[in-house]
């Protein structure tokens, strides 16, 4: 967890985490008081993700979501499955006598045709399916897609409990010039059995980021961030503790775990810290994807990062 306070933020590479003079060995780290022993296990357990399920819409959105999935299911040799939800919430407002809709460049409201509605639904359905075909067939991705109808979040949730993973996009529809977390976004990180990958409209390719706290979802987020960035590719980890000798101790432990599958890193340890201090190295990164695990963060560090943060956000269990 992240306390308030004032942080100090110091960057080593990889071979300097492991041969500082005043730095503590592997062994050392993984018995310090402030380090819990469950990492270390952790990553060599943690089965790597082999399902994804990634929720398309209506929404412009869905590009966003559907190539980013695709993008982490190629990396990971996982399988793909897009689903689709009618809104059954959005049908029953179309039978509503008094229901009516405003295009835009349109000033007049005119009634909503429910089976013009129902219409257009599956008519993108069909445009989203044939979309996730041609990108799983261009990324050598197994793929499969489904059209369900009820509440968007609720189904959702239950295509979680199959699936590894869950992405969908992070944005809701607010008109706001300042991008918020969606509704369904949100449901999906308090609800959702599986990970979740929120999805940014726009982000550029850059390395893969990592939050560090000493946990045991610390170490399952250092094993998948080492999954997905592979061999040759480019991880930046950011370890915390609460204050310099534990944060030192983590980072220690981290090199360790990392270096044990293979990964060299770039290295970073924030001491106290407070939430803007997270996100200022996040966002200073250029990453495109961060990895954090979700259940050990307080809400007012987690939030921050899902409102602000500019890379894709991936929270593991």
């Amino acid at each position: 967890m992240i306390p308030s306070g004032d942080a100090s933020l110091t960057a080593t590479t990889a071979s300097d985490a492991t041969t500082a003079s005043d730095a503590t060995t592997a062994s050392d780290a993984t018995t310090a008081s402030d380090a819990t022993t469950a990492p270390g296990a952790a990553p060599e357990a943690a089965r790597p993700p082999r399902r994804i399920v990634v929720a398309l819409d209506a929404s412009s959105h869905s590009h966003a979501a559907l190539a980013a999935a695709v993008a982490l299911a190629g990396r990971l040799q996982a399988e793909l499955q897009g689903i689709f939800v009618e809104d059954v919430n959005l049908l029953r407002l179309a039978e509503l006598p008094f229901a009516r809709e405003v295009r835009f460049g349109l000033s007049a409201a005119r009634p909503v045709q429910g089976e013009e509605l129902l219409r257009g639904l599956r008519a993108r359905a069909a445009v989203l399916r044939r979309e996730l075909a041609e990108l799983a067939e261009q990324n050598k991705v197994s793929s499969t897609f489904r059209v369900v109808r009820g509440a968007v979040a609720g189904e959702l949730i239950a295509a979680a409990l199959e699936a590894d993973v869950l992405a969908l996009g992070r944005m809701g529809h607010s008109l706001s010039r300042r991008a918020r977390l969606g509704s369904t976004a949100r449901a999906a990180i308090t609800r959702a059995a599986s990970a979740v990958l929120l999805v940014q409209p726009e982000v550029d390719a850059g390395p893969v980021l990592v939050l560090y706290d000493g946990s045991p979802g610390g170490g399952r987020a250092l094993a998948l961030a080492a999954e997905i960035s592979g061999e040759g590719g480019e991880l930046r980890v950011l370890v915390w503790g609460p204050d310099e000798t534990s944060a030192f101790a983590r980072r220690q432990l981290a090199a360790h775990l990392l270096e044990a599958r293979g990964c060299t890193a770039q290295y970073q340890h924030l001491a106290g810290g407070d939430p803007r201090r997270v996100l200022a190295w996040v966002n200073k990164q250029h990453g495109s994807l961060l990895i954090l695990p979700a259940a050990e963060w307080p809400v007012d560090a987690l939030e921050t990062l899902l409102d602000d943060a500019h890379p894709h956000l991936l929270l593991i269990r």
